[in-house]
């Protein structure tokens, strides 16, 4: 089985135990703060967030998810969703069965898809990626199985599509999901992304050049903009908040990386979104 048809082979799968009788989808435990617990202070966090929702469905063993709010084991057969700007980490559960699930993230333009299989660690790692242009799934509210099982069959539609562009070396892929979850690390950097990856910081920087024609360093910059702008505008965080929750550790400097992208002090910025 190729990597096409092992992703589609699980997606489908995945979107036929949905329809079965007393299929699980499962949320985080409930919190018992507000903000403050989707947005541990500098130093407390365990894991990482997305601005948009992941799904996650458990093919085989399981998955033990840690939010702020409690611990969740996700067995074989059950489906996870993890709303938008929710802290999490996840490692395998050792049980002596091969490890595989699903995972799906969706932002306001993008959805990607891949296998997770066993990674060193005891972390999953990312497999059989795949990438389209897609609607938007990350922000409905309406979370109920049949939502699930439409966002799975719509990812088998789009990934049928013809792919833009060549494929991602694997590496460069990884590399991007590396990025995704430790984003509001401040010590995020090129060589720490290598060292996880096994190779240099320069072969790493030129095979992520050649892939996506832009300076590895800019598409985390950038990324980091496109998150603290969206937590201004979206979410009661202070300017400090959003500053380390997007990986900026002094709050100097985050302004004026942030007034030089977007022509605004963090605070302006807020107020002409308003």
């Amino acid at each position: 089985m190729n990597r096409d048809e092992a992703l589609r082979f699980h997606l489908k799968a995945a979107y036929e135990d949905l329809s079965r009788p007393g299929t699980s989808v499962r949320l985080p435990p409930p919190a018992k703060a507000s903000t403050a617990t989707l947005f541990p202070k500098p130093g407390a966090p365990e894991g990482h967030f997305h601005l948009g929702a992941e799904v996650f469905f458990q093919r085989s063993s399981s998955t033990k998810f840690r939010f702020p709010s409690g611990i969740l084991d996700l067995g074989p057969g059950e489906c996870l969703l993890v709303p938008p700007r929710t802290y999490h980490a996840e490692t395998i559960v050792a049980d002596g069965h091969p490890f595989l699930n699903i995972v799906l993230y969706a932002d306001k333009t993008n959805l990607s898809c891949h296998l997770a299989d066993q990674g060193t660690g005891g972390v999953p790692q990312v497999a059989y990626p795949e990438h389209r242009e897609g609607p938007v799934f990350g922000h409905s509210t309406r979370i109920v199985t049949d939502l699930i099982r439409s966002v799975l069959g719509m990812a088998i539609l789009l990934l049928d599509l013809p792919a833009q562009g060549q494929e991602e070396p694997l590496p460069v892929v990884r590399c991007r999901r590396m990025i995704h979850e430790d984003l509001g690390n401040s010590s995020l950097s090129v060589a720490s992304l290598a060292q996880r990856l096994g190779c240099s910081a320069d072969y790493l920087s030129h095979l992520f050049r050649t892939a996506r024609g832009e300076k590895l360093t800019t598409y985390i910059e950038e990324l980091r903009m496109l998150r603290a702008a969206e937590l201004l505008t979206e979410t009661g965080l202070s300017c400090k908040e959003a500053a380390w929750a997007s990986g900026y550790s002094n709050q100097s400097y985050f302004i004026r990386c942030f007034r030089k992208r977007w022509g605004a002090s963090p605070g302006s910025y807020r107020q002409s979104k308003g």
